[in-house]
């Protein structure tokens, strides 16, 4: 879509949209966050008769001027009786600084145009409408014409090329409205843009240029060494976020997702939560865990940092919520591939109320069902979520998890960020590409392979049987095919081997190991 002359089109997301004047082509990457605001009827164009007496067709497609025409004149209006939909869109929640960057390829030509334009930076929020309180964004309403809005979904990413129109004005509601004003009431002084074409955005990288050449292994094993350096050297610990960070929903079927896994990965110290600002759910921050959050931005294009306080629980809305045919957005609402880091070492004691309890439900069906509950008057729809969840904690989780990791640095966590390795965006952007391509490559399981893995499935029964071990249940199966898809993407494959799935078997091993050491260490504490 225009990616040939896109150096020649204002992103508002770079530039202050208010400061735009009307009747500029604009671009916008952008969130669905509302496609309930309804449609409104205008004209496309409308029929003037000249000082001859002859008529002359005048467009008023993707404006909003008021059409000054004379009803009493014998002239056609109603042939070009036309219908628009109203959307409300807002810059990606969790959007990282170098995948911004990366977007605002023609940086140099934007500056010329806002230089032309005489325009200054003034950003503006719209409150209740954005999932992440408190941080900066961009918004904006959308009308999209005939039938474009149809495949259009809440959360969906999406870059729209558009006209920026007029202001919605402040409006005063009366009976003669029809509604329509009622609808746009709620967004006073909002930018308006008139779509001319978009192009979704799921699952696209803003990454085109050639990066070093070097074997799938050992970018995996340096990428290993990355994340591990915010851990203490912790390796194991390490390429288990690795595998986090490759998870993704790969199938629905009749509600049900499969392909995601949500990781836990405790021992980390606890902070006394102080809030730095106003905003009671983004206003801690334990210094121990920010390199990890600082090292998931990094490598991501969709990362949010979620501190659990009972303050933030209580106080904060998880789920959004229609008030006033406004659909009012939630932490949760966002983009799908969006890695979400739930840091438990900052939550205090207190007592949920009902608001906390009905956040940290909304949060354990993300990570057991990946869903999300939308609340209207009458009623509540689940919308699919697709949310990479990693959770952080001092002791077990108290979050659903499908398997936990016990970290054993080999160096103070204080020190993580001075240990955090310094690395050259090449590099960097190797690691980008790396995670996204083996995210979202193809899988596939030979049936030798699946013989394979049920007889040994069925031989390690038997086994723990006559040795009295633990007996492996079907659970430990489909954790370990999880493991395996994730492990063989991360070797840059995309079918599974006899090989593959026993390295997955004793990856969860050696976790399990650490799990069941940490668990003789505690029983041992409370017996003294």
């Amino acid at each position: 879509m225009l990616n040939g002359h896109k150096d020649q089109i204002i992103s508002i997301n770079d530039v202050p949209v208010q400061q735009v004047p009307k009747n500029t082509l604009v671009r916008f990457r952008c969130m669905i966050q509302d496609t309930g605001l309804g449609q409104e009827m205008f004209l496309s164009a409308y029929e003037v008769r000249n000082q001859d007496g002859s008529t002359r067709l005048e467009c008023s497609k993707y404006n909003d001027e008021p059409i000054s025409v004379d009803m009493s004149e014998d002239l056609l209006y109603s042939q070009h009786l036309s219908e628009r939909t109203l959307v409300y869109c807002v810059s990606p929640p969790g959007e990282t600084e170098w995948s911004r960057e990366a977007h605002d390829i023609y940086k140099g030509s934007l500056e010329d145009q806002l230089s032309r334009l005489g325009i200054h930076d003034n950003k503006s929020n719209i409150k209740d409408k954005y999932p992440l309180p408190g941080k900066q964004h961009t918004s904006a309403i959308v009308k999209f014409y005939n039938d474009m809005s149809e495949t259009l979904r809440i959360g969906q990413l999406v870059e729209i090329i558009g006209i920026r129109g007029q202001n919605i004005p402040e409006i005063e509601t009366d009976e003669s409205s029809f509604g329509l004003a009622s609808v746009l009431s709620g967004f006073p002084n909002t930018a308006v843009i008139h779509a001319i074409a978009y192009n979704s955005l799921d699952q696209a990288i803003p990454l085109h240029e050639d990066l070093p050449d070097e074997s799938i292994e050992t970018i995996r094993a340096e990428l290993i060494d990355y994340i591990a350096s915010v851990l203490g050297g912790d390796k194991l610990a390490a390429e288990f976020v690795l595998l986090q960070l490759l998870s993704r929903v790969t199938m629905k079927n009749r509600g049900l997702k499969i392909g995601h896994i949500t990781i836990n990965i405790n021992g980390l110290p606890s902070y006394r939560t102080i809030h730095e600002n106003e905003s009671p759910l983004f206003g801690v921050s334990n210094p121990v865990t920010k390199p990890l959050s600082d090292l998931l931005n990094s490598l991501n294009m969709h990362a949010v940092t979620l501190p659990l306080t009972i303050d933030g629980l209580n106080q904060s809305r998880f789920s959004p919520k229609s008030i006033n045919e406004n659909l009012q957005s939630g932490v949760l609402q966002l983009v799908d591939g969006t890695v979400l880091l739930v840091d438990e070492t900052v939550l205090d004691e207190g007592q949920l109320k009902d608001t906390g309890v009905r956040n940290f439900q909304a949060l354990q069906n993300v990570i057991q069902n990946q869903s999300l509950s939308y609340e209207f008057p009458y009623s509540q729809y689940n919308f699919d979520t697709d949310i990479s969840l990693l959770s952080i904690s001092t002791n077990n989780s108290i979050l659903s998890n499908h398997c936990s990791v016990r970290i054993q640095p080999l160096y103070p966590l204080e020190d993580s960020e001075q240990s955090m390795l310094k690395l050259s965006k090449d590099k960097l952007n190797q690691f980008r590409k790396f995670i996204h391509s083996a995210k979202y490559g193809d899988y596939d399981i030979p049936a030798s392979v699946s013989e394979y893995i049920q007889n040994a499935f069925v031989e390690e029964r038997k086994k723990a049987s006559e040795t009295g071990d633990e007996m492996p249940m079907q659970e430990d199966l489909m954790l370990h095919m999880n493991l395996a898809r994730l492990v063989t993407a991360s070797f840059g494959e995309n079918e599974l081997s006899k090989e593959r799935f026993d390295y997955t078997v004793q990856l969860d091993k050696q976790r399990k190991s650490r799990m069941k050491k940490q668990v003789n260490k505690d029983t041992v504490y409370m017996n003294k």
